[in-house]
Protein backbone atom coordinates (compact mmCIF):
# COMPACT_ATOMS: atom_id res chain seq x y z
CA UNK A 1 0.00 0.00 0.00
CA UNK A 2 3.00 2.57 1.07
CA UNK A 3 4.47 1.68 -2.80
CA UNK A 4 0.91 2.72 -4.55
CA UNK A 5 0.99 5.94 -2.70
CA UNK A 6 4.22 6.96 -3.28
CA UNK A 7 3.84 5.85 -6.56
CA UNK A 8 0.66 7.76 -6.51
CA UNK A 9 2.55 10.95 -5.56
CA UNK A 10 5.14 10.16 -7.97
CA UNK A 11 2.62 10.28 -10.81
CA UNK A 12 0.81 13.13 -9.82
CA UNK A 13 4.43 15.21 -9.72
CA UNK A 14 5.35 13.80 -13.51
CA UNK A 15 1.74 14.83 -15.04
CA UNK A 16 1.45 18.25 -13.32
CA UNK A 17 4.74 19.13 -14.23
CA UNK A 18 3.87 17.99 -18.04
CA UNK A 19 3.02 20.36 -20.99
CA UNK A 20 1.17 19.22 -23.68
CA UNK A 21 1.67 17.22 -26.36
CA UNK A 22 5.21 15.13 -27.02
CA UNK A 23 6.16 16.73 -23.72
CA UNK A 24 3.10 15.10 -21.91
CA UNK A 25 3.93 11.59 -23.70
CA UNK A 26 7.08 11.55 -22.53
CA UNK A 27 6.04 12.15 -18.59
CA UNK A 28 3.12 10.03 -19.09
CA UNK A 29 5.98 7.18 -20.03
CA UNK A 30 8.28 8.63 -17.59
CA UNK A 31 5.68 8.29 -14.75
CA UNK A 32 4.98 5.07 -15.70
CA UNK A 33 8.42 3.91 -15.28
CA UNK A 34 8.98 5.00 -12.34
CA UNK A 35 5.78 3.70 -10.57
CA UNK A 36 7.14 0.01 -12.29
CA UNK A 37 10.39 0.37 -10.53
CA UNK A 38 8.34 1.12 -7.39
CA UNK A 39 6.40 -2.09 -8.04
CA UNK A 40 2.79 -0.71 -9.47
CA UNK A 41 2.13 -1.83 -13.00
CA UNK A 42 0.50 1.47 -14.47
CA UNK A 43 -0.60 2.87 -17.66
CA UNK A 44 -0.91 5.94 -18.20
CA UNK A 45 -2.95 7.83 -20.99
CA UNK A 46 -3.89 11.15 -20.68
CA UNK A 47 -5.99 11.93 -17.78
CA UNK A 48 -6.64 8.11 -17.10
CA UNK A 49 -4.27 5.71 -15.04
CA UNK A 50 -4.94 2.43 -14.74
CA UNK A 51 -2.99 0.76 -11.68
CA UNK A 52 -2.80 -3.20 -11.85
CA UNK A 53 -2.62 -4.89 -8.86
CA UNK A 54 -0.83 -8.26 -7.89
CA UNK A 55 -3.94 -10.29 -7.86
CA UNK A 56 -5.43 -9.09 -11.17
CA UNK A 57 -7.64 -6.50 -10.25
CA UNK A 58 -7.28 -2.76 -11.54
CA UNK A 59 -8.12 0.32 -10.62
CA UNK A 60 -8.67 2.97 -12.82
CA UNK A 61 -8.56 6.58 -12.23
CA UNK A 62 -9.66 9.68 -14.50
CA UNK A 63 -11.80 12.36 -15.03
CA UNK A 64 -14.35 14.30 -17.00
CA UNK A 65 -17.01 11.22 -18.09
CA UNK A 66 -19.37 8.95 -16.36
CA UNK A 67 -17.74 5.54 -16.35
CA UNK A 68 -19.30 2.65 -18.45
CA UNK A 69 -18.73 -0.18 -16.47
CA UNK A 70 -21.31 -2.58 -15.09
CA UNK A 71 -20.95 -1.12 -12.05
CA UNK A 72 -21.32 2.54 -12.93
CA UNK A 73 -24.35 0.80 -14.64
CA UNK A 74 -26.26 0.00 -11.89
CA UNK A 75 -26.76 3.52 -10.91
CA UNK A 76 -28.34 6.00 -13.17
CA UNK A 77 -26.14 8.88 -14.60
CA UNK A 78 -25.82 12.28 -13.05
CA UNK A 79 -26.62 14.13 -15.71
CA UNK A 80 -25.83 17.85 -14.05
CA UNK A 81 -22.63 19.25 -12.62
CA UNK A 82 -19.43 18.66 -14.18
CA UNK A 83 -17.39 15.06 -13.16
CA UNK A 84 -14.19 16.46 -11.26
CA UNK A 85 -12.80 12.69 -11.04
CA UNK A 86 -13.42 8.79 -11.01
CA UNK A 87 -11.55 6.11 -9.48
CA UNK A 88 -13.24 2.23 -10.29
CA UNK A 89 -12.12 -1.03 -9.46
CA UNK A 90 -13.95 -4.51 -10.15
CA UNK A 91 -15.98 -4.23 -7.16
CA UNK A 92 -16.11 -0.28 -6.57
CA UNK A 93 -16.53 3.21 -7.79
CA UNK A 94 -16.36 6.48 -6.43
CA UNK A 95 -17.26 9.74 -8.87
CA UNK A 96 -16.96 13.19 -7.38
CA UNK A 97 -18.92 15.86 -9.02
CA UNK A 98 -18.88 19.41 -8.90
CA UNK A 99 -20.80 23.14 -9.84
CA UNK A 100 -24.02 21.45 -9.00
CA UNK A 101 -27.47 22.25 -7.49
CA UNK A 102 -29.17 21.54 -4.39
CA UNK A 103 -32.18 20.63 -7.06
CA UNK A 104 -29.95 18.70 -8.61
CA UNK A 105 -28.60 16.55 -5.93
CA UNK A 106 -32.25 16.05 -4.84
CA UNK A 107 -33.80 14.77 -7.57
CA UNK A 108 -30.75 12.35 -7.97
CA UNK A 109 -31.49 11.01 -4.78
CA UNK A 110 -35.35 10.65 -5.53
CA UNK A 111 -33.90 8.56 -7.83
CA UNK A 112 -31.75 6.52 -6.45
CA UNK A 113 -33.86 6.15 -3.53
CA UNK A 114 -36.40 3.83 -5.89
CA UNK A 115 -33.23 1.10 -6.31
CA UNK A 116 -31.63 1.41 -3.13
CA UNK A 117 -34.14 1.01 -0.70
CA UNK A 118 -32.34 -1.45 2.20
CA UNK A 119 -30.75 -0.75 5.31
CA UNK A 120 -30.83 2.77 4.70
CA UNK A 121 -28.98 5.93 6.41
CA UNK A 122 -29.70 9.46 6.07
CA UNK A 123 -28.25 12.39 8.31
CA UNK A 124 -28.76 16.33 6.83
CA UNK A 125 -26.49 18.62 8.84
CA UNK A 126 -27.89 22.01 7.52
CA UNK A 127 -25.20 22.41 4.66
CA UNK A 128 -24.77 18.88 3.56
CA UNK A 129 -26.45 15.49 3.27
CA UNK A 130 -25.42 11.85 3.27
CA UNK A 131 -27.46 8.50 2.05
CA UNK A 132 -26.13 5.11 2.58
CA UNK A 133 -28.60 2.30 0.78
CA UNK A 134 -28.22 -1.14 -0.27
CA UNK A 135 -30.13 -2.81 -2.78
CA UNK A 136 -31.15 -7.00 -3.37
CA UNK A 137 -28.77 -7.56 -5.61
CA UNK A 138 -26.27 -6.56 -2.94
CA UNK A 139 -24.37 -3.32 -4.26
CA UNK A 140 -24.34 -0.70 -1.68
CA UNK A 141 -24.45 3.32 -2.47
CA UNK A 142 -23.60 6.49 -0.48
CA UNK A 143 -24.39 10.06 -1.70
CA UNK A 144 -22.70 12.69 -0.03
CA UNK A 145 -23.88 15.89 -1.06
CA UNK A 146 -22.34 19.59 0.41
CA UNK A 147 -23.25 23.17 -0.45
CA UNK A 148 -21.01 24.61 -2.48
CA UNK A 149 -18.29 21.90 -2.65
CA UNK A 150 -19.79 19.15 -4.30
CA UNK A 151 -21.28 15.76 -4.26
CA UNK A 152 -19.95 11.81 -4.77
CA UNK A 153 -21.07 9.11 -5.75
CA UNK A 154 -19.95 5.42 -3.67
CA UNK A 155 -20.87 2.21 -5.35
CA UNK A 156 -19.38 -0.71 -3.88
CA UNK A 157 -20.40 -4.47 -4.25
CA UNK A 158 -20.52 -6.53 -1.16
CA UNK A 159 -17.94 -8.68 0.60
CA UNK A 160 -19.28 -12.06 0.48
CA UNK A 161 -20.45 -13.54 3.57
CA UNK A 162 -17.78 -15.68 5.25
CA UNK A 163 -19.11 -18.98 6.59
Amino acid sequence: MKKLLIGLLILLLALSMAGCGAKEKAAEKTAEKILQGAGVDADIDGDKVVIKGEDGQELTIGAGEWPSSDLAKSVPEFKGGKIASVMEANDSLFIMIEEISEEDFMAYLDEIKGSFAEGTYEMNTGTGMMYMAANSEGLSVTLTYEKDAGFSIAVAQAEPEED
